[in-house]
């Protein structure tokens, strides 16, 4: 056709001399452009894998247009190969670079191809992540791939394929509040059954505090599975000390424990920090009932009834008790002071000054010093008896105001009582007569 519409063109040139011929020129080359790029635009490989009965072999052409290497220009012979403006079968040549479906051990080479070269990646994000093979490595994963194991994850099994989507993706299964679910798609007793490695984690974290606060309340800053145990090169953590973990969010309470007696003895006992009375997977909401050597207590972990330990605990717990006891006392009298309508906004400050306290204090356990527990809990103490004390003086005052009202309330009473009886008085006299 297009060998038609030039010699159709060239007969007009003739007939039409030089005049039409630069007309004529832009329009062969515009046809042969459009030509060029329609050839370009066709994917021999998505046509004829959308025309396969067999799902498996249909869905990678049903998914790959909504892949981001799709959206950012890339066919499928960026990573197979061949050539998909051939519409044969010769498209699939080797001799064209067909490579053909990667085996398990060589999708991670071949992602990195592109995602660990910076200079590539910067043509699509001026702050590429550049993915590190030397990091993968080092990952569990990679270990087990490199001993001949078929069942561990590699890039395709947490990213997906031939329909990756962002990070930032709400689709994408390593979105955070994906990830948890993307991972026990691996970690779970029937995909794990024979293995040496646990397979409760995602149980045990659905109920956790994580858990709950990721995927039921939304809050994407949750440490999911990767924040603990890494991305591309993840392991157990390893580290010197799990503090190290739980520290880069609970910087504080790493710090307090850090410096702590308890991590000293802890450390010669080989017990590890945090874990040992928070758990890993499956942490529970802190509640100041772990502050305990009896049933259910945390302490009793460690240390029995009877010993230093428990005097110690029992004196903390007493002083929880009174500080609490205080801040519930004192919020009472404001709510009273503020329903009669008086000012208790310095109160309310003192109040939150308390409360505030109490929640440094609760971080402050991590310091396993009960001389520094116990004052902090009693300078708390302090300050809430001052916020009580506001509240009993905005009662007092609305009492007097009361009182006085009530007293000026007699005397108009009594004013009044008399100026009717002066007027009755009056009205009593007889009429003087002329």
């Amino acid at each position: 056709m297009s060998g038609r519409v030039v010699a159709f063109l060239a007969g007009r040139i003739r007939g039409r001399g030089r005049t039409s011929a630069a007309a004529a020129l832009v329009v062969i080359a515009t046809l042969l452009l459009a030509a060029s790029a329609a050839r370009a635009a066709t994917d021999s490989c998505l046509d004829c894998h959308r025309a396969l009965d067999d799902p498996r072999l249909k869905a990678p052409a049903e998914g790959f247009p909504r892949d981001i290497h799709s959206e950012r220009g890339f066919t499928c012979a960026a990573c197979h190969g061949g050539d998909p403006s051939d519409p044969d079968v010769s498209a699939m040549d080797p001799d064209q670079g067909f490579k053909g479906a990667p085996t398990r051990n060589q999708v991670a080479p071949l992602c990195a191809g592109c995602h660990a070269n910076a200079e590539f990646m910067k043509h699509y994000n001026p702050r590429p992540y550049i993915f590190s093979l030397a990091e993968w490595k080092t990952s569990v994963h990679c270990k087990l791939e490199s001993l001949g194991d078929q069942k561990v994850a590699t890039c395709t099994g947490c990213h997906g394929v031939h329909g990756i989507r962002p990070h930032n993706d709400p689709a994408s299964p390593i979105y955070p509040t994906n990830v948890p679910r993307t991972c026990a798609r691996c970690h779970n007793p029937e995909y794990m059954k024979g293995r040496a490695t646990r397979a409760d984690e995602y149980a045990l974290y659905v109920r956790s505090v994580h858990g709950v606060a990721l995927l039921e309340k939304g809050d994407v800053s949750a440490p999911a599975c990767n924040d603990c145990h890494g991305n591309h090169g993840a392991a157990p953590p390893g580290l010197k000390d799990v503090t190290m973990v739980c520290g880069t969010c609970h910087g504080r309470e790493a710090d307090l424990f850090d410096g702590s007696r308890m991590k000293a003895a802890m450390d010669l006992e080989g017990k590890r920090g945090c874990v040992t009375c928070h758990g890993n997977h499956g942490v529970k909401p802190p509640t100041d009932a772990m502050l305990s050597t009896g049933p259910g207590g945390t302490c009793a972990g460690c240390h029995e009834p009877g010993s230093a330990a428990e005097r110690d605990t029992r004196a903390i717990i007493a002083g929880f008790g009174g500080l609490k006891h205080s801040l519930a006392g004192a919020d009472s009298l404001l709510k009273l002071a503020e329903v009669r309508g008086m000012e208790a906004s310095l109160g309310r400050e003192s109040l939150k000054d308390a409360q505030d306290r109490l929640v440094a204090v609760r971080a402050g356990l991590h310091s396993f010093d009960p001389k520094k527990i116990g004052a902090a809990l009693g300078e708390g103490a302090s300050v809430a008896a001052k916020a009580a004390g506001y509240g009993r003086e905005a009662l007092r005052d609305w009492r007097n105001r009361r009182l006085g009202t009530a007293a000026s309330l007699v005397v108009i009473l009594l004013l009044m009582g008399l100026l009717v009886a002066r007027i009755r008085a009056a009205e009593a006299k007889p009429e003087s007569r002329h």
